[in-house]
């Protein structure tokens, strides 16, 4: 194994880590959400109409736990709860606009990083760039070639 090449590969991880870790805190801090309710935005904005236990699951924590989380969610305009049509007394949980609206610039904080490389690439690092991410991101995931764009 090349040592050169592992090292730097930690070290760009660890660049992507800490300043991923700094634009995500930042943003939950000047919207007064904990990571936990982040992750909660993202999962609703990804999975129409969650159910309390689903979102539990997701979260891995306690039935309480997320019901208290929710709370916060819904008192701040972000989620609502909806009547379960197969379930009478079940709610299920979804953003508002004001939650969807919130969701969607906490995806730009997180694309910031990957964006601000890509607008610093000329054009003839681009290609060379994106095939070895290509590659590398083939070899972590088996299933990358068939994903769909993200954008």
């Amino acid at each position: 194994m090349d040592e050169t090449f592992f090292n730097s590969l930690l070290e760009l991880n660890e660049i992507i880590g800490r300043r991923s870790f700094m634009h995500r805190s930042q943003f939950l801090q000047e919207n007064n959400l904990s990571n936990s309710q982040m992750m909660s935005l993202f999962h609703l904005l990804h999975n129409k109409s969650v159910s309390l236990n689903n979102l539990a699951n997701f979260l891995g924590i306690s039935r309480p736990a997320v019901s208290q989380l929710v709370d916060k969610l819904v008192r701040s305009g972000l989620v609502e709860r909806i009547p379960n049509p197969e379930d009478k007394r079940g709610k299920l949980l979804e953003l508002t606009d004001k939650g969807m609206e919130l969701t969607e610039k906490g995806k730009l904080v997180n694309h910031k990083l990957g964006l601000d490389l890509v607008n610093s690439l000329t054009e003839d690092e681009l290609p060379i760039i994106q095939k070895s991410i290509e590659i590398i991101l083939e070899k972590l995931n088996p299933d990358y070639s068939q994903r769909e764009n993200l954008f």
